[in-house]
């Protein structure tokens, strides 16, 4: 599903934040949202990443835990960081986590019940 016409529908990023905040609170890692519409993901990103970042480098099996409930899989992660070689690999990971979330709230939101 081609998520470009979902980024900047308002309703569509006032609920994107729910979703990383929902997933990451599973594992004890807490993300807020500022409510910042005009820089939702760079608020999100800056939350998300520093986890990412720390659990790379320190718990790589509750990173992979986070990963499988956001559904992307070893070889999205592996393309991702591929496709960016240069440290820090946090990054690309954020990215591709931040561009999934936002891909379910627009999924949920096209399927769902007029």
């Amino acid at each position: 599903m081609d998520i470009s016409p979902y980024r900047n529908r308002l309703e569509i990023l006032q609920q994107t934040p729910d979703q990383p905040i929902k997933d990451f609170g599973m594992f004890g890692l807490e993300i807020k949202f500022s409510g910042n519409n005009d820089n939702a993901y760079e608020g999100l990103f800056n939350q998300v990443e520093p986890h990412i970042d720390q659990m790379l480098t320190n718990n790589r099996q509750k990173l992979m835990s986070i990963l499988y409930r956001i559904d992307l899989s070893e070889t999205q992660i592996q393309k991702a960081t591929r496709e960016n070689p240069s440290p820090p690999f946090s990054h690309p990971i954020t990215d591709l986590i931040l561009k999934r979330e936002l891909q379910k709230v627009a999924i949920r939101n096209y399927y769902k019940t007029p």
